[in-house]
């Protein structure tokens, strides 16, 4: 089945498609539960629609879709009223920029997707071997060094490819992201992505021809992958029909027998890019796709943004000032490229996000007349088109919603998944973890350590995409004699930037307890032992293993009498692994 019309894209969008399609999970999850159907029988249709298992017996985690990250008041609103009344009182937002819930009970699920649909949200293949929620630079549309605006290109793409008949049961999980400009490193990390666009500009003098640089075939995970070149330059109007040619390539050349092989980049590798890029180029002249240009309104994309006038350009001299407030504004304030606006960055700690806080902030957007907020990478939010003049009492009406954390984009705004508070993959508590390094790494005033970013995973997946950390964790387990200890690896010197991606390389295992130490050791290392003007990265990648490992070894030394050593962060009981059947695919 092709699709072939922008009027067949919003037949299967709408509102009696979508409440066909609740109640037909609402029916199935009945049949569950009287036996009708096995739970093998339901789990690749529980997934497709966004509903994934959880360590917990009987309790489900509902994972929301949010388009290129962005939000709107009212479903802002939403989404606390499903957090009170389905969840816990609070939701965590993804390096996927999704919104998940935990402790959702099935049979609630369906009144959740109603309030979603109600509000222009889903979790339809949010999960399972899909398309996943196509992403975007948080800052697209006001960033200083992007060549235009990605957003209406990322959310053309997700609302064409979302339900599309041909691609909801995919060998594997599909990703996809956009990015501004080619250094997207704490941005969109195109080249980690199964497809990554880079915007580009060619040609000058008011001729310039918009397209995007085309990335395939990379991922994270246990085989981290850089991605390779598709195409050095893509028109904008070609950009739907090759997505959908590089999918109708994956859809029949993927290894459906092995998952663990079953990711584009498994293609990519037997193939090589010069053979898929002929498959890729065949598809596209059979492709049905639209050829469209995003920047113009377009049937199968919502009306992003109102940009109002700008004020007048202010200096920081002109605002209110004082201790607290100039803290906050040093990494949370940022200036847009349109003269007289600045961006809020709001840290969430480990990316929770209380129920009272979302609809709290969905007052303070419409008291101070803004669109909306947009999720980021690193677990944080963005308030775009802030005039300066009104920063100040913004940052008031966020104190009192706790929103005002201090040190956004730093060491200390730390990257965590769930890990085993709630996967079953999970082997260890990296959002706990995250959440006690945030507080403990606040006092660096060293502007190189400041840049630092550290992501933890709780396995090795990568969800908390550990590889492309400077400093990055992931989950292990360690015997100690008879008994288990919770562990992690530690790997150092990831990016992502204009020059590619560079992977962090595995430095040493070391005990969960002490990694606030470990990590103030390590810092304490490379400012001693750095060159004037070194980077960290440019250090580590200068730096034997052998050296830092002999640094660290004392703060990793495991003897009876650390008992806490077997105790996880955020436990009180002893550790004991504790693994169920992961759901990452269908």
């Amino acid at each position: 089945m092709t699709v072939a019309t922008t009027t067949e894209v919003e037949e299967r969008h709408s509102r009696e498609a979508v409440e066909a399609e609740i109640a037909r999970f609402e029916e199935r999850a009945k049949q569950l539960r009287r036996g009708e159907i096995t739970e093998e029988q339901f789990r690749p249709f529980r997934l497709k629609h966004g509903t994934y298992g959880q360590r917990q017996p009987g309790f489900q985690m509902l994972r929301v879709k949010v388009a290129a990250g962005v939000i709107k008041p009212s479903q802002l609103r939403i989404l606390a009223q499903i957090a009170d009344q389905y969840s816990t009182g609070r939701g965590h937002l993804t390096t996927r920029e999704n919104v998940q819930f935990h402790f959702v009970k099935l049979e609630t699920v369906p009144a959740a997707m109603r309030l979603l649909a109600d509000c222009g949200l889903t979790t339809r293949e949010a999960c399972g071997n899909t398309v996943r929620n196509v992403t975007a630079c948080p800052v697209a549309g006001i960033c200083p060094g992007e060549a235009f605006d990605v957003t209406p290109y990322a959310l053309g793409v997700s609302r064409y490819l979302l339900r599309h008949p041909d691609f909801h049961d995919l060998p594997r999980k599909f990703k996809i992201a956009f990015s501004g400009c080619a250094d997207d490193g704490g941005c969109a990390v195109a080249g980690i992505h199964d497809v990554g666009l880079i915007a580009q500009v060619r040609g000058s003098n008011g001729t310039g021809q918009r397209g995007f640089k085309v990335l395939v075939g990379g991922g994270l995970g246990s085989f981290p992958t850089e991605s390779a070149v598709l195409a050095e330059f893509l028109p904008e109007e070609e950009l739907l029909p090759t997505i959908e040619a590089v999918l109708r390539v994956f859809n029949e050349t993927g290894n459906r027998k092995n998952k663990f092989k079953a990711r584009l980049k498994f293609v990519l590798r037997e193939k090589g890019i010069e053979e898929f890029r002929r498959l890729v180029f065949e598809k596209r002249k059979t492709s049905q796709a639209p050829a469209e240009v995003f920047t113009v309104p377009s049937p199968i994309r919502p009306t992003l943004v109102n940009i109002s006038p700008a004020p007048l350009t202010l200096s920081l001299t002109n605002a209110a000032s004082d201790s607290g407030y100039d803290r906050w504004a040093e990494h949370n304030l940022m200036p847009q490229r349109q003269p007289g606006y600045v961006a809020i960055w709001i840290k969430l700690p480990s990316g929770t996000f209380y129920s009272r806080q979302m609809r709290g902030l969905a007052d303070l957007l419409e008291k101070h007349d803004l669109p909306g907020v947009r999720i980021a990478i690193n677990q944080d939010l963005v308030i775009p088109w802030v005039p300066f003049d009104r920063a100040r009492a913004i940052y008031d009406d966020l104190q009192a919603l706790d929103l005002d954390i201090p040190g956004a984009r730093t060491i200390s705004d730390v990257t965590g998944c769930p890990g085993a508070t709630t996967c079953n993959l999970g082997i260890t508590r990296s959002l706990t973890l995250a959440d006690e390094l945030s507080r403990a790494l606040e006092g660096y005033d060293d502007p190189e350590i400041k840049k630092l970013r550290i992501k933890i995973s709780g396995c090795p997946n990568s969800c908390g995409q550990h590889h492309i950390a400077d400093i990055g964790f992931y989950g292990n387990v360690r015997k100690i004699e008879e008994r288990q200890a919770p562990y992690y690896q530690l790997l150092l010197g990831g990016r992502v930037n204009a020059e590619g991606v560079r992977f962090a390389r595995q430095i040493m295992a070391v005990p969960a307890r002490p990694i606030p130490a470990i990590i103030r050791e390590l810092l304490a290392f490379y400012q001693q032992d750095r060159q004037p003007g070194e980077s960290f990265n440019s250090w580590v990648g200068r730096t034997p293993d052998k050296a830092i490992v002999e640094r660290l070894h004392p703060f990793t030394k495991v003897t009876k009498s650390i008992e806490d050593i077997f105790l996880d962060w955020g436990d009180t009981e002893t550790f004991s692994l504790k693994l169920g059947r992961g759901e990452c695919a269908a």
